[in-house]
Formats: C-alpha cells, sequence, structure tokens
C-alpha cells in the first residue's frame, strides 16, 4: 500500500521526507520499525523515539511539535494515533481466524438446550439442559454453558470458559480464557456449639448478567449472586485477573483493570475506572465517573466525580498533600537545626566578646 493511500485511509495528513508513493508493508513499535513500517506516538514518553526510528511514517497527534524522523520518514498527523493505527494494523497483518458454524463431534449438547443460528460449538465444549444460544455465537473448545444459562447473539466464549447455571449474557459479549462466570459468593455462618465451632455455607441462590457489548479477560471471575443479581453494565470493559464478589452492580461504560477486587454488593455508577490492584470493601456507592488509581484501597463510599489515591482512598489532590507532608516536616526540622546552629554560633561570638 502506498503511503498517500493509508493517509487517505485513516484520514491524515502527511509532513516530511517520506515520498507519498512511498511502499508501506507492516506495522511495527517506534524502537523496532524499518523501512517500510508505520509506526505511531500517542504517549510523549516515547517521544525521544520518534527522532531515530526507522519506520517511513509514524501517526501522531495534530498539534504534535516534534520534528519528523531523522532517517527521513514522514509524520502522518491525525486526530487520534490510536484510532489510526488500529485502523492500519488489520491491513498489514494476519486476518482473525472466523469459525464456520457446526457442531464438533466431540461437544456435548442437551437435547433441550436451543441454540440459534450459524452457532459454532467447539471440541470437547459442553450446552447444558434448558441452555439458549444466541445467533452467531462462537462456543470455543472445554467452554461449558451450564443449565438455564443464556447468551444473546454474537457472544464468544474463548476454551475454558465457564457460564454457570441460570446466568445470562447479552449481545455481543467476548469472555477470554478460564474465566468463570456465576461461582458461589463467598457467604458463610460461624456457629459455636457443643462439639465445637461450625462454618456453615450461605446459599447463592442468584445468578450473574452481563450486558451487551461486554469483554472480559483471561482468569477473571464474578460471583453470582446470593439473591437477585450480580450485575455487568453494558459496554464495560473488565481486564485479567479480576475478582468481582456476589452483588456488585456496574454501571456501564466502566472499566476494571488487572487484579482489581470488588467485595459483596458495592455499585459503581456510569464511566467508573479502576485501575491496577486497587481493591475495594463492600457495601459501598462509587459515583459516576469516578477513577479509583492504582493500589488504592477504598473502604468508603466515593460520592463526587474525580481521581482517588491512597489507602484510605483519597482525593488526588490530598493524596499528592499527604505524601509532601512527611518531606516537608524533614525539610522544616532540618531547617530548625540550622537555625539553632546559628544561634548557638551567634551567642557563642557573642559571649566571647563580652569577655
Amino acid at each position: 500500500m502506498r503511503l498517500s493511500e493509508l493517509a487517505a485511509l485513516v484520514g491524515g495528513r502527511l509532513e516530511g521526507a517520506a515520498p507519498p508513493d512511498a511502499e508501506i508493508t507492516g506495522v511495527s513499535s517506534l524502537h523496532d520499525a524499518l523501512p517500510g513500517d508505520v509506526s505511531f506516538l500517542a504517549n510523549p514518553k516515547y517521544a525521544k523515539q520518534l527522532a531515530s526510528t526507522k519506520a517511513t511514517a509514524v501517526l501522531v497527534r495534530e498539534d504534535c511539535d516534534l520534528p519528523p524522523p531523522e532517517a527521513g520518514g514522514a509524520l502522518l498527523r491525525v486526530e487520534s494515533p490510536d484510532l489510526a493505527f488500529a485502523k492500519a494494523v488489520p491491513l498489514f497483518t494476519k486476518p482473525a481466524i472466523v469459525r464456520s458454524p457446526g457442531i464438533h463431534p466431540s461437544a456435548v449438547v442437551d437435547p433441550t438446550a436451543k441454540l440459534g443460528r450459524d452457532v459454532y460449538v467447539g471440541p470437547l465444549a459442553v450446552i447444558g439442559p434448558g441452555a439458549a444460544i444466541g445467533d452467531r455465537c462462537v462456543i470455543e473448545a472445554h467452554a461449558v454453558v451450564a443449565d438455564e444459562a443464556v447468551l444473546g447473539e454474537e457472544c464468544h466464549l474463548y476454551p475454558m470458559v465457564s457460564i454457570r447455571e441460570r446466568c445470562r449474557l447479552g449481545r455481543r459479549v467476548t469472555i477470554h480464557n478460564g474465566t468463570v462466570i456465576g461461582a458461589d459468593g463467598f457467604g458463610y455462618n460461624t456457629k459455636v456449639g457443643p462439639d465445637g465451632i461450625r462454618v456453615e455455607k450461605i446459599p447463592q441462590l442468584g445468578n450473574v448478567e452481563i450486558g451487551d457489548d461486554v469483554e472480559i479477560g483471561a482468569n477473571a471471575t464474578i460471583d453470582r449472586a446470593r439473591f437477585g443479581s450480580t450485575v455487568i453494565g453494558p459496554h464495560t470493559k473488565i481486564d485479567n485477573l479480576v475478582q468481582i464478589a456476589h452483588n456488585v452492580r456496574t454501571g456501564p461504560y466502566c472499566g476494571i483493570v488487572a487484579q482489581v477486587g470488588i467485595a459483596g454488593s458495592t455499585h459503581l455508577g456510569t464511566g467508573v475506572m479502576i485501575w491496577g490492584q486497587a481493591g475495594l470493601a463492600g457495601h459501598l456507592e462509587i459515583a459516576d465517573r469516578v477513577e479509583i488509581l492504582a493500589h488504592t484501597g477504598v473502604a468508603g463510599d466515593l460520592r463526587e466525580p474525580g481521581q482517588y489515591f491512597g489507602n484510605p482512598a483519597v482525593t488526588k489532590r490530598e493524596a499528592v498533600r499527604q505524601l509532601h507532608v512527611p518531606r516537608a516536616v524533614e525539610n522544616l526540622k532540618a531547617d530548625v537545626a540550622a537555625l539553632k546552629a546559628q544561634l548557638k554560633s551567634l551567642e557563642d561570638k557573642l559571649a566571647q566578646e563580652g569577655k
């Protein structure tokens, strides 16, 4: 593909030494790019690599004030380098694997299950009694859709995904390898009797409901409700290794990143963003447009939009102030010590002069 054709495709403006008819044959990072590759710069952290990259063209923001690569490449100015690069990648990579409709001979599909049109069921997958699978769903190898579970149209379950009994998925839900939807929540009662201590399980009788256009990463777990439903709002994106406990409810358009844990009955508003390894206690209310930064511990409600950080969580501004206080105290102590030394020196000098 010619550079000018790529520019037209992504709606970009060319600037630099590379000619419009230069051939673009691949995509790569700034560091690894070779002549013929297109790369992109979206994070200022990598700005230093722009000068030395060998890429023929680099996608940059319209307002980027950096010069073109020294090796003679061009800048391709666009509104969003991330989105433009996403358009360019499929042109130079192998297409995604598409499953042809059909049921593998080793799959187990209960006679009472209902499958829509053009469904793929892979090797050793299991579809339980009363389950309903929407049109054009893909159920990969070893995935399990248990009794009376429901999948909307165009869902994709990757290998080893388990959808437990009576859970419900909306349309176009994608779930990656090893994730479990609808395992029992953590609920127990402890009793002390004549025979000692007994730990009794509290029945987990609810389900999980997942909205349209949700994507869930690998080895995540979303527990069924004790009663009612654990709810994942539409368009929410969940990363790998996330734990969501029973009766949690997320609003639409939330983002939950790796190793986040959310305890039972906590409710997230619309557009909540939770970064890696944050932990949320149970029975909390998190307002719309809250952003919880990495490693934050949330022990109380967050009722105002904004960024939160620390343990316990406070606004980012307050967290920065708290982090600076110890340093300020140390600086103050050093200043006081210096003043004391000066005062002592002055007193000694005056004492000597007095003699």
